[in-house]
């Protein structure tokens, strides 16, 4: 047996998830308590008050739930098409070592939440499998929890990609504080040399802890993805399946590709519109859009793309049932003054050089009772904004404080987690001892990024 001093950092951390962290939505159910505790200490409002804001919260996220669901769902289905599957299997079938899994983990995975955070979460779930299953075959023996733990953390910079909800946001020419702040491309946020600069530092950092400073050495302790679960090492072929017989004009409708093509023409025909003749940028419904587009026409058949859907459904019931008590949790901090309060306290200590750290600590702090990119925006952008012009901060440079604090906090906050966890087949607690660590260096990275990397327009 390991004696107590032979145990790595990282075993404390993942000990003490194993113990202590509690499923997704009991975290859900515990922060709505905190957060009401938190109100009526801090607040004026009463009890009954807070009941109400909570109440009066508890559904305002319907339609971001719905947006939410349908990029998982579809996303899924993008990462499950026949040729997204036959190139995640190509390309993790080339590690020859364990070291080599692991940073392939995180690049690939990187390259997904880049692209976007609905297909990535997705995606380097199937990354995480696939790899996992490969390195068995080889004999190369990998821990299953830590190698999904290496394909999470880059969740980290999703919000600094393609897909991030403020910098499409505020880029969008009707978006809620144009009057304030006008429309701000995303030349001068997700292209921003300030935004990548610091996020090609945290990615390398990521792949540096995960390929070199943290892998598991006790074998006695890992624990493959056969050891983990038998079920999920079962490579899932693709069986091609018998060609439909056609004898109902119902059925010519189901089975091929026709119906299909002239729809996903009228969705090309859209986005044409959308891009190239409105010149408009990138949106949530947009991203969805695209998706649909995506996977009407690599799926072709109706019949194929409603099986791939239904096999995606199940990775969105997290989000179903747990945004509407993060969005009573909204309501708790935004209509009891919360978040006006704590926000407060922590402005009050910036200058103009600490401003984007400490406005990140702060929506950091926040995301974790709000976890959401586009939402909370619209929460704190109402103070932050403000807050920042009056320090002569550029607005772009707010907004991409605010996309960096956010994140962090998601490498603890088991929200986002849920699809992912759902495709590896494990618990938040499995792999938050290893992203918990990673949290800790990335804050550190983040801080100092966004105090001394030069912000010049």
């Amino acid at each position: 047996m390991t004696t107590q001093s032979k145990k790595q950092f990282t075993d404390h951390f993942t000990e003490f998830a194993q113990k202590w962290v509690p499923d997704s939505y009991v975290i859900a159910l515990v922060l709505t308590i905190v957060a009401f505790i938190m109100a009526k200490i801090f607040t004026p409002a009463g009890p009954f008050d807070i009941v109400v804001a909570w109440g009066t919260g508890f559904w305002t996220l319907l339609a971001f739930s719905m947006q939410m669901s349908l990029i998982v769902i579809t996303g899924y289905a993008l990462a499950t098409t026949p040729i997204c599957t036959k190139l995640i299997s190509s390309v993790c079938s080339k590690p020859g070592t364990a070291t080599a899994v692991y940073v392939y983990a995180v690049i690939l995975a990187s390259v997904g939440y880049y692209l976007n955070w609905g297909f990535g979460l997705v995606f380097a779930a199937l990354i995480c499998k696939n790899l996992a299953i490969q390195a068995g075959k080889k004999g190369i023996k990998i821990d299953y929890r830590y190698l999904c733990g290496a394909a999470w953390t880059p969740f980290y910079i999703w919000h600094m990609g393609l897909s991030g909800s403020a910098p499409l946001l505020v880029a969008t020419a009707d978006h809620f504080m144009v009057k304030e702040i006008g429309i701000i491309p995303i030349s001068q946020t997700i292209f921003h040399p300030y935004n990548l600069i610091l996020t090609a530092i945290s990615v390398i950092a990521i792949i540096i802890l995960f390929g070199f400073v943290l892998p598991p050495k006790n074998e006695e302790k890992m624990l493959s993805i056969a050891e983990y679960n038998p079920t999920l090492a079962e490579e899932t072929v693709t069986a091609k399946e018998e060609k439909k017989i056609i004898k109902t004009p119902s059925e010519w409708v189901t089975y091929t590709p026709w119906c299909s093509y002239v729809v996903g023409l009228m969705f090309l025909t859209y986005l044409y519109y959308h891009f190239f003749m409105l010149g408009k940028s990138l949106d949530i419904n947009v991203l969805n859009f695209l998706f649909l587009t995506l996977i009407i026409w690599l799926y072709g058949s109706p019949a194929a793309l409603l099986k791939a859907v239904k096999a995606s459904t199940p990775a969105a019931w997290g989000v179903i049932l747990q945004f509407p008590f993060y969005a009573g949790i909204y309501g708790i901090m935004k209509y009891t003054g919360l978040v006006d309060t704590i926000s407060a306290w922590v402005i009050a200590f910036s200058t103009e050089t600490t401003f984007p750290a400490v406005a990140a600590v702060l929506t950091g702090f926040i995301s974790y009772f709000i976890p959401s990119g586009g939402s909370k925006w619209v929460i704190e952008a109402p103070f932050l904004i403000p807050a920042g012009q009056a320090l002569g901060i550029p607005h772009a440079q707010t907004v991409i404080a605010y996309m960096f604090g956010g994140d962090l906090t998601a490498l603890i906050q088991p929200f986002f987690a849920v699809p992912f966890m759902a495709v590896c087949g494990l618990e938040f607690k499995d792999f938050v001892g290893y992203s918990f660590v990673a949290f800790i260096v990335l804050g550190i990275i983040m801080v100092l990024g966004l105090t001394f990397i030069p912000f010049a327009i």
